[in-house]
């Protein structure tokens, strides 16, 4: 499936630090993706198969699925949170955050 790793490269940056970024959103900003790309999105455990054959692994704390070894990145994602009201790992974006997430999304 050659569309993950478009997605991967567009949207994600593997990292040995021990990041977590928590499944659901993942699997939002995938979603999103696809819909911005006209791809045909692929199930969840097609999606973490991809990215554990990259590195990142499926782990779970506290009850909650996560993906070790990687973080969200790249303009894709600044789109994501600022069109889905989101209120993920951040928080809510004050007008301060907003104007500093491509910035932040686009660092690493």
């Amino acid at each position: 499936m050659q569309h993950l790793d478009s997605f991967s490269s567009t949207c994600l940056t593997l990292t040995d630090d021990g990041s977590l970024v928590p499944v659901d959103e993942l699997e939002g900003l995938y979603l999103y993706w696809c819909s911005g790309t006209g791809e045909t999105p692929v199930g969840t455990p097609a999606l973490l198969e991809s990215l554990a054959g990259l590195g990142a692994e499926p782990v779970q704390q506290d009850g909650v699925d996560y993906v070790e070894g990687l973080v969200l990145t790249g303009d894709v994602v600044a789109d994501f949170i600022l069109e889905h009201d989101f209120v993920g790992a951040w928080g809510v974006p004050t007008r301060w955050d907003v104007d500093a997430l491509p910035a932040i999304a686009t660092a690493s």
